[in-house]
């Protein structure tokens, strides 16, 4: 077989790939972001609403607790936001005919940066919330965080499973 035709053969696989990789990409980060933002928004209401009430807060601890998570999604939301961009930044660097490496790794060093920081968010509102808590309702908070922190790990590790085999 000619070899050009076998190269052109690949070269139009290997863009077929790219586009249904990116494609899958788009869809799997608008189907997080829209169970982010679930209820038009109340997603964090409905977990202030479980975390009050397992943990049996009174009126005074609920207004501060409102106002913890108030704060903990607005700068959520900010931080799903600017790592949508970078993430829509880099996949475009990623699909023109010369790939932009260059630009691609700085907006994926600024994507880690940003989920670092929504990690010290998480870690800062977590304690808020456990500093308002009463002894009794520590122990209940701290067994609540460690179910989710296993469900979570769980569904990392099922959702990272498959990408586990490439040593890239």
């Amino acid at each position: 077989m000619n070899t050009r035709l076998t190269n052109t053969i690949l070269i139009v696989m290997l863009l077929l790939n790219l586009a249904f990789i990116g494609s899958w990409w788009m869809m799997h980060m608008k189907a997080h972001n829209k169970m982010m933002h679930h209820d038009g928004g109340n997603f964090h209401d409905k977990g202030m609403m479980f975390l009050t009430d397992q943990l049996s807060f009174n009126d005074a601890q609920k207004a501060q607790a409102e106002k913890i998570f108030k704060d903990h999604s607005d700068k959520m939301h900010k931080y799903q936001s600017e790592i949508g961009r970078l993430q829509n930044s880099i996949f475009k660097c990623m699909a023109q005919d010369a790939p932009d490496s260059l630009h691609a790794f700085m907006f994926s060093d600024s994507l880690g940066i940003l989920r670092i920081a929504s990690q010290k968010e998480m870690f800062r509102s977590s304690i808020a919330i456990r500093q308002i808590c009463n002894a009794e309702q520590k122990k209940k908070f701290d067994e609540l965080m460690q179910n989710m922190g296993k469900r979570l790990g769980h569904q990392w590790d099922m959702h990272a499973g498959s990408m586990k085999h490439d040593s890239m």
